[in-house]
């Protein structure tokens, strides 16, 4: 039988090779043309290449810009921006409830899973990304461990921390009055987590102020798994997943491993009398339907350590930060502190909730620098869409309020980008009479909003009060611009806050 051979004048290999380029490219083409066009997001403002394509909003994204892109996105385009091709982003206050919260006849928006690291096996029993069901359920059983009742009992371990930080704060500054407050902040809220979550903790403060392997491990993941998350749109972490060199891949192993060796140990000390721990009021509970299985706990308690204590460490060192920067500010604070406790152990969480200015200087802070300054997208999951901040949203679009680009926002706040935690106070001057106050959600709202928002209020509150009783302090370089460096990889990267402190003489 003779072969038949094509005949080389009727196929060109490259013309070939070219003709399919041009075809994958007047696809991309057209695919672009219809989101900018003729997509049901059409109507909605934005610029024209992030309406096309995602690629825009993956690349400010991997770059660590992304919130800070939304910002300048809104004050070009107004309150709703168009991000993505299905994706909105809102500074409007109506947006939280419409977004995340619960309304009579509509189901919960879904939380969209792209939105966080890759997800592994068991990803749906963490109270993070579980589904509506599986979430009020893990709420139930851990809520006990942060009621009103709860966080009061844990005031002796709140103290506890708080003067430990200052005792090793006035140690090191023997040595050298310049301190990074941004690690020390670290050391005691991941020490204090680590205590109130598991009855053990990281010994960062003991030891004189140095990161235990673990919470360098968590740092190490954040912002790589960020980036992961992102080419998860375009489905290349599965394909270049085999090419990762285990080395990537050692920091989250050695991080789950001692996860599961921090939750087995507290499991075998069992039920602790006279202890405040969340896995004390787990172990009692003894509804079978509230036991959670040996992964479960898992699952969740690397939750319990970054959500407890990156944000509230972030948080303060943020504030000190602006105190700095305002030498007012810091002044009027000090006066306030001060005049109120004569004596340390005054200085407890129940007698810093009456600090109106100090409260104040924590708000400002958590509007100018959010403990995460992300939208946290959800699904529009009513079928047809529903109406999100006087619009009409179609089903399965994304939609979020970016929280840094929602408080910088001009028409949300008169003069945004100045501390001024006068704005806060009951008698706030006239200017900013007209602040939309209610837009200003740091620990989210909804069935999903913060389960430690009382802890974290009662941290942050107990651990400035300290620092500023305790403290004259001053950055160690006037002319240095921390915030200007700053990354955001759904939590900030960042960098040291060298500041010089002199204790206060009594």
């Amino acid at each position: 039988m003779i072969p038949f051979v094509f005949p080389s004048e009727f196929f060109d290999p490259l013309a070939a090779l070219g003709l399919l380029a041009t075809a994958a490219l007047a696809s991309v083409i057209l695919w672009g043309i219809r989101n900018v066009y003729y997509h049901p997001l059409s109507r909605y403002p934005g610029p024209k290449l992030w309406a096309a394509y995602r690629i825009p909003y993956v690349v400010r994204n991997i770059q660590g810009v992304l919130p800070f892109k939304v910002l300048e996105l809104h004050k070009r385009y107004g309150p709703v921006v168009r991000i993505a091709p299905d994706e909105l982003a809102y500074t409007d206050p109506e947006g939280w409830s419409d977004i995340y919260g619960l309304q009579p006849g509509r189901i919960q928006n879904a939380k969209d899973k792209y939105a966080y690291s890759p997800l592994e096996p068991g990803w749906d029993s963490n109270i993070i990304f579980a589904n509506d069901a599986m979430h009020a359920r893990l709420r139930r059983i851990y809520g006990p461990a942060f009621t009103p009742k709860a966080v009061e009992e844990q005031s002796g371990m709140l103290i506890k921390y708080a003067d430990l930080l200052v005792t090793q704060l006035k140690n090191a500054i023997k040595r050298n009055p310049v301190q990074d407050m941004s690690a020390w902040y670290n050391f005691t809220t991941f020490d204090l987590t680590g205590d109130f979550a598991f009855g053990e903790a990281f010994h960062c403060l003991d030891r004189g102020g140095q990161y235990h392997f673990f919470v360098k491990t968590i740092f190490d993941g954040v912002s790589t798994g960020l980036r992961m998350m992102q080419l998860e749109h375009y489905y290349l972490l599965t394909l270049l997943k085999p090419l990762l060199p285990k080395s990537a891949m050692k920091p989250k192993l050695d991080m789950d491993k001692y996860t599961k060796e921090l939750v087995d140990r507290r499991i075998e000390r069992g039920y602790v009398p006279n202890t405040v721990d969340v896995f004390n009021y787990l172990l009692q509970n003894k509804n079978p339907a509230d036991q959670l299985t040996a992964p479960e706990l898992y699952e969740n308690a690397l939750t319990l350590v970054v959500a407890g204590s990156e944000t509230t460490a972030t948080l303060l060192t943020g504030t000190t930060w602006f105190l700095c920067k305002n030498p007012d500010v810091l002044r009027r604070v000090q006066q306030e502190v001060r005049a109120a406790f004569k004596h340390d152990a005054d200085i407890t969480p129940k007698a810093v909730n009456d600090m109106e200015y100090m409260l104040a200087v924590l708000s400002e802070a958590m509007r100018v620098y959010p403990p995460t300054g992300f939208g946290i997208p959800r699904l529009i999951s009513s079928e047809g869409g529903q109406m999100v901040a006087g619009g009409h949203v179609p089903e399965k679009t994304r939609c979020a309020i970016f929280h840094h680009a929602a408080y910088r926002y001009e028409p949300n706040f008169a003069r945004p980008d100045e501390f001024i935690p006068e704005r806060w106070l009951p008698d706030a001057p006239p200017e900013f009479m007209n602040d939309k106050r209610d837009v200003l959600q740091p620990f989210m709202v909804g069935p999903r909003g913060c389960l430690g928002k009382s802890l974290a209020y009662a941290e942050m509150r107990l651990l400035l009060a300290k620092i500023i009783w305790h403290f004259d302090f001053e950055l160690a370089d006037a002319e240095e611009d921390w915030y200007s460096g700053l990354k955001a990889f759904m939590v900030w990267e960042r960098g040291s806050l060298k500041v010089r402190l002199t204790p206060v003489k009594r």
